[in-house]
């Protein structure tokens, strides 16, 4: 994959904070679930499924060295994802007033499609909600409000700027184990209003 260096309108004005924020030190912090067949996914989506196709024994080489090989299939909507202005549409249109069915011709996208999302490296901020709040998890089917983050925001004495990606904390990734309660069908999940 090639990329291509972003274009400024005008130069910066000095170094780049991101960039200055990686010299003084990084810290990591994972976000992900680990994939597994039956892991809570969306009913509209087909689930994520792995099988171990080759196992260790089946095949050996003459030196008596073997290897295992999986398969797996997965709807696009399982895990961790970005979603990409393809995803949704309405009245027959997608993001820009785009024609989706001629968009999607051939079995792909040819416009708004993931692919064309450029790499990404932004400042994360951390809205714990949940914390604002005083519990551990929010209700199923609240409504995060503007003042709800606003409120977080004063809390965490940060402030979100332009172009920053913000993590909304609700507390209801403790419910992954419970695929029913996880996927809110019954009550709904809380969210952003």
């Amino acid at each position: 994959m090639k990329i291509e260096p972003t274009v400024r309108d005008e130069a910066p004005s000095g170094p780049d904070p991101l960039l200055a924020a990686f010299g003084r030190g990084v810290r990591l912090i994972e976000l992900g679930h680990a994939l597994f067949t039956g892991m809570p996914t969306s009913p509209n989506h087909p689930g994520f499924r792995m099988a171990l196709i080759r196992r260790h024994g089946d095949m050996v080489r003459p030196d008596g060295g073997s290897a295992s090989n999986e398969m797996f299939v997965s709807g696009g909507h399982v895990g961790t994802h970005v979603d990409a202005l393809a995803h949704v549409s309405h009245e027959g249109k997608l993001h820009g007033g785009i024609d989706a069915q001629e968009a999607q011709t051939g079995g792909r996208f040819k416009q708004l499609g993931a692919e064309h999302i450029p790499p990404m490296l932004r400042r994360g901020v951390l809205l714990d909600v949940a914390a604002t709040h005083g519990t551990p998890i929010l209700p199923a089917g609240y409504g995060i409000t503007a003042a709800d983050l606003e409120k977080t925001e004063k809390r965490a004495g940060v402030e979100v700027g332009e172009g920053d990606v913000v993590l909304i904390r609700t507390g209801w990734a403790r419910h992954f184990d419970d695929p029913q309660a996880y996927q809110g069908q019954q009550d709904g999940v809380p969210g952003p209003t």
